[in-house]
């Protein structure tokens, strides 16, 4: 996004976070769990 000092108050109101992010929330929290997927729990599997 093109940004020049004058427009601070526009650029607050185009940021990221200022609509629903809904792909943003997912991917931030893969992220925050290293990206696992569909794996059983340690526990289950050290019961075995």
């Amino acid at each position: 996004m093109r940004s020049y000092n004058w427009s601070i108050k526009a650029k607050r109101r185009k940021t990221t976070g200022t609509g629903r992010m809904r792909h943003l929330k997912i991917v931030r929290r893969k992220f925050k769990n290293g990206f696992r997927e569909g794996l059983p729990k340690p526990k289950a599997v050290a019961a075995k």
